[in-house]
């Protein structure tokens, strides 16, 4: 059964991991200049542009193919399957995990990395709030413009 605490330690799991994954790829790109080079056409003209912009392309795919790899090569090492932690289950490990599913998930926690942060956000704050620690409220002051 998903409960707030399970679905708080998969988002946790998963933000984890694109986090580590995302560290992967600047090390990759430290090591390769292609990756790390942006690129703008030399003169004002079409197949310049054309060309440079190819090669963003080129390079913005490969960043994205070293963060899914790279995601899915962590969740198989671990070992650890997110919608058994999602789910509540009393293990989320599994046997083989060099399946499609954790490929899957190395997908899923690259593209979803910005939503499940601002997800895990919202629901640590909800959780304080059903708790009643409430987080102090910020200190305000009054101000009046420079008297003429």
């Amino acid at each position: 059964m998903v409960t707030l605490d399970s679905s708080i330690s998969f988002l946790i799991y998963i933000t984890a991991v694109s986090s580590a994954a995302s560290g992967v790829t600047e090390a990759f790109k430290s090591v390769i200049p292609f990756l790390a080079t942006d690129y703008e056409a030399k003169e004002d003209r079409l197949e310049d542009h054309n060309h440079a912009a190819r090669l963003t392309h080129y390079k913005k795919f490969v960043n994205l193919l070293i963060s899914v790899v790279s995601a899915g090569l962590i969740f198989g090492f671990l070992r650890l399957d997110p919608a058994l932690i999602l789910a509540g289950a009393p293990s989320a490990f599994v046997e083989n995990s060099w399946q499609v599913g954790t490929w899957m998930w190395g997908i899923v926690a690259v593209f979803g990395s910005p939503f499940f942060a601002s997800l895990l956000k919202i629901l640590e704050c909800w959780k304080q709030s059903m708790n009643g620690n409430h987080f102090p409220n910020k200190p305000r002051q009054k101000v009046s413009g420079p008297k003429r």
